[in-house]
């Protein structure tokens, strides 16, 4: 590159187009590690104690061969660091400072660039409400106060890392966005079952990232190459956006009692050549990798690209050119959805993705959250009713909808705070995506800021004014984007007049960078008793702009029941006009889910159009109560329609066994029609989960299996009328947390889920407590469990999440906190009598300390005479790792750790 000067932003741009990586260095914990140095609290101290440890790291990955340097900075954020040594503005600065140091020292000694500095920020350490207390706008500023303190310093680019709440990173992302000119790259840290801890998938987190616009989006730590080999192959088939891959150099074991990463060099060299085959623009390495690792990486890419066999074909993110055929894993996995193209349009919540037309076809859109002639819509946004919100839209998502419109515009109310509260309250128990709907482009703001995911904004329209205020918007937040054909004019009565409007929101939107794909026209639905001659205008324009622009993912929606106001009979005439406009194209449905024949003529168009495969969801509507979650139980409803004759196909078979194409079925097949009906007073229902022994009961463990916290107290104090506080507990609360505890582990609930179901057995045992104390009687805890993050080790989500699980089943736990010492966490367990310590760590630098601190503790308990078992857990353990470092039991996760519990006491 010479002695060019470039910026982040014009390096990655000048690589994209010639088709050259670029390369990212490795793991920062391993290298202190490494160095042996020992006495600091956090490793971002060594950005003062040590510097010259820091600088010669730098120097190692340049050496190496990378371009972009990764900041010791990662915990330092102002709330993580409350009580440390210096502020975080501080470590962040210095941190920065030892980078332009490094690059200065590599420059002078003739070290091949370009080289940037970065600022790198990891999670702050609390759980984000709903799931936490830690609230968006204190996110927020916490990320603000750390970026402006990194674009000051010098910084080159901001770097958000190893995230597992995408609400999290939009906290990021916009404090950056809003407060520096920073290039943004953003990557998100996955399970083993890909997916992140709040349950998002690749496409969901693709589907989020991109919405917020970082420059860079991917993937970093993890769990194995092939896991990392399959992550990066989801995020280059979903990414419009160039992709980074840092996969960990494997799992760390122990090894002659240190602990280490077994994956070497040329191992993890091979397995970056893959990802960089299949279009990774940026690469790197997380924990475990070092300067080696990134040598033997560069030198096999850069050797590979010269002999041409990996020259990407181009696109958007450098994807290779075979991504859009085989979309079968061959593996035993589940597959990657079917996707369309870089044109697929798709809005999601916070671990939700909902793609709408393309290969899944329309969608349900339901309306029935507005004020609109709903009286008690109207009654329930005066009153701050907010339960209201949360029965309509249990109420709705049962009836078969994928989103949900939410207008809160009612005269005397403040609209915008509204539209926050409606927001929030409803994603505090559903994951469906929304749609907000509200002529006032602050609300609109407002309502985008604080919503979890990328919502559906309803709306735009072709008047000048109207779309230099919601334009703006859009671009800043991300979503699709419904626009009306009107303007200045008017809603024109002719297809072709209507058909000019949307060609200028179109042109419109392209200058704020919204692609076509994101614009959901709506041709406009007049009512057919005033405007008869308009009717099949609407329907005419939407094959208009189909066949137009139908290949750049254009979507159109409709408020079809609009046709048929002042008439009798409406539903006659809303379905026959609905068929009409989903044969011309609707892919959005605004519409009530309630309606039977909407929903009758729905199911039966994608039937017909061949969205609903095989007619899966067809005959699981209209014949049967099957859960159709499964594989095994789809393919019983087409055997069982088979063989009565409801429908004759032809089944492939093979191996011996009736087969077909997997197919995911719409949200409309999920039906929940028994669910105000009382179960039978049976042990377990037909899904193998615990029931009540009577409809109270039943009641209950349904509101905690829903997270219904605002019912919780209400339906409690109802059954204490006639049940002992024992009974409620062992009959409702704990089956229903066995029950939620079960979705959990097989992967139909997730972490979200998980804590709401905590959250509202809280509201249930405050009940619980009130009726005790009036009788005078004591809460009986099945026993005392200490917890801690161990020493140097700042990170304590995991551990506040099994704490509240924990307390939930009726334990008493003792939390030390995070960062402490090894004689807190001994002295804690000898003087009350601990039998169960529960240990987490976050980094590699601290499992060292894990093992230190247990190490302690078995002395002093042979010194004593005393008993505790000792359970960890943490991203970096394995249960083989925690057996050699002395745990007695290794808890993957806050439903483990319950088992655990329960194994110690008895109970």
């Amino acid at each position: 590159m010479g002695k060019k000067k470039y910026t982040f932003r014009e390096f990655l741009a000048s690589q994209i187009e010639s088709g050259k990586p670029v390369f990212f260095d490795g793991g920062m914990g391993t290298m202190i590690q490494k160095s042996g140095v020992v006495g600091y609290a956090i490793p971002e101290d060594l950005n003062f104690y040590h510097p010259e440890i820091i600088e010669d790291i730098h120097m190692q990955y340049m050496k190496a061969g990378c371009h972009v340097l990764t900041a010791n900075s990662f915990g330092a954020n102002p709330i993580k660091l409350e009580k440390s040594a210096h502020t975080a503005e501080e470590y962040i600065a210095k941190a920065v400072e030892i980078q332009k140091a490094a690059i200065a020292k590599a420059e002078a000694e003739g070290i091949e660039g370009p080289h940037f500095c970065s600022w790198d920020t990891g999670q702050i350490g609390k759980l984000l409400e709903p799931m936490g207390s830690l609230t968006f706008d204190q996110a927020y500023e916490s990320y603000k106060t750390a970026c402006v303190a990194a674009e000051k310093a010098g910084a080159d680019l901001a770097i958000i890392e190893t995230m597992s709440d995408l609400f999290e990173v939009k906290a990021a992302i916009l404090a950056v966005r809003e407060n520096t000119k920073l290039p943004i790259v953003a990557t998100m840290t996955f399970q083993e079952n890909l997916r992140t801890l709040t349950g998002a998938d690749v496409l969901t987190c693709v589907t989020y990232l991109e919405a917020l616009r970082p420059d860079v989006i991917g993937f970093n730590c993890g769990g194995s190459l092939e896991e990392g080999e399959e992550l990066a192959r989801q995020f280059l088939r979903y990414a419009h956006l160039p992709v980074l891959i840092q996969p960990n150099a494997g799992l760390p074991q122990v090894v002659d009692g240190n602990t280490v990463f077994l994956v070497e060099g040329d191992e993890f060299a091979a397995s970056q050549l893959k990802n960089r085959r299949e279009g990774a623009v940026l690469l790197g390495g997380c924990c475990g990798t070092n300067p080696t690792h990134i040598r033997a990486m560069i030198e096999s890419i850069s050797k590979d690209e010269a002999s041409g066999v990996s020259r990407m074909s181009g696109g958007e993110s450098g994807k290779s050119s075979d991504q859009s055929s085989d979309q079968s894993r061959g593996d035993g996995k589940e597959e990657i959805p079917l996707t369309d193209g870089v044109n697929a349009t798709y809005v999601c919540s916070y671990n939700k993705s909902q793609q709408i037309g393309g290969s899944f076809g329309p969608v349900i859109i339901g309306e029935r959250i507005n004020p609109t002639g709903k009286k008690k819509c109207k009654e329930a946004l005066t009153a701050g009713d907010m339960q209201f919100f949360i029965n309509e839209a249990e109420s709705q998502i049962n009836q078969g909808a994928h989103l949900l419109d939410v207008n809160v515009g009612l005269p005397g109310i403040n609209e915008a705070d509204m539209m926050v509260r409606a927001v929030k309250t409803i994603q505090s128990t559903f994951n469906v995506p929304l749609q907000l709907d509200s002529s006032e482009a602050a609300v609109l703001e407002r309502g985008l800021r604080y919503y979890n995911g990328k919502a559906l904004v309803n709306s735009v329209n072709g008047k000048q004014e109207v779309m230099d205020k919601v334009f703006p918007i859009v671009q800043h937040y991300g979503g699709c984007l419904v626009a009306l054909c009107i303007d200045e004019g008017g809603i024109a009565p002719t297809a072709m007049g209507r058909v000019a409007v949307a060609e200028k929101i179109i042109a419109e939107a392209a200058k704020y960078g919204i692609p076509v794909r994101d614009i959901f026209i709506d041709t406009l639905t007049l009512t057919v008793s005033s405007e008869q001659k308009t009717a099949l205008e609407t329907v005419r324009a939407i094959r208009m702009l189909k066949e137009k622009y139908g290949k750049d993912g254009l979507q159109f929606v409709l408020g079809v029941s609009n046709i048929s106001f002042g008439l009798p009979r409406r539903d006659i005439m809303n379905s026959r006009f609905f068929m009409l406009a989903l044969e011309a194209g609707l892919t959005g449905c605004i519409a009530n889910p309630a309606s039977a024949q909407m929903m009758d003529t729905f199911r039966a168009y994608r039937s017909l159009a061949c969205y609903d495969e095989n007619s899966l969801d067809y005959i699981q509507t209209y014949t049967g109560s099957v859960d159709p979650s499964s594989a095994k139980a789809r393919q019983a409803i087409l055997e069982e329609a088979v063989a009565d004759g409801t429908i004759s196909i032809c089944l492939n078979t093979g191996s011996g066994s009736t087969s077909f194409k997997s197919a995911g079925l719409s949200a409309g097949s999920q039906l929940n029609q028994n669910l105000d009906q009382k179960k039978k007073p049976d042990a377990v229902n037909s899904d193998g989960k615990k029931t009540g022994t009577n409809p109270l009961e039943d009641d209950l463990i349904t509101i905690i299996e829903k997270g219904f916290k605002e019912k919780a107290a209400a339906a409690t104090e109802e059954l204490l009328k006639s049940e002992a506080p024992v009974n409620v507990i062992n009959n409702c609360i704990v089956p229903a947390l066995d029950n939620v505890g079960k979705d959990f582990e097989t992967g139909k609930k997730f972490l979200p889920q998980l804590l709401l179901s905590a959250e509202t057995v809280g509201n249930s045992f405050g009940k619980i407590k009130e009726t005790l104390a009036a009788s005078g009687a004591e809460e009986e805890s099945k026993g005392t469990i200490a917890i801690a993050t161990v020493y140097g080790d700042i990170h304590d989500i995991g551990k506040n999440i099994v704490k509240a699980m924990l307390e939930n089943y009726g334990y008493t736990v003792i939390d030390l906190g995070k960062n402490v010492p090894y004689q807190t966490v001994i002295d804690t367990v000898l003087q009350n009598k601990i039998k169960l310590l529960g240990l987490s760590a976050l980094m590699t630098t601290t499992v060292a300390n894990m093992e230190e601190t247990i190490k302690l503790l078995h002395q002093a308990l042979k010194d004593t005479g005393e008993e505790c078992r000792i359970m960890v857990g943490g991203a970096v353990l394995t249960a083989d790792y925690a057996e050699k470092i002395g745990a007695d039991y290794y808890a993957k996760d806050a439903m483990e750790s319950v088992a655990i519990a329960k194994e110690v006491f008895g109970k």
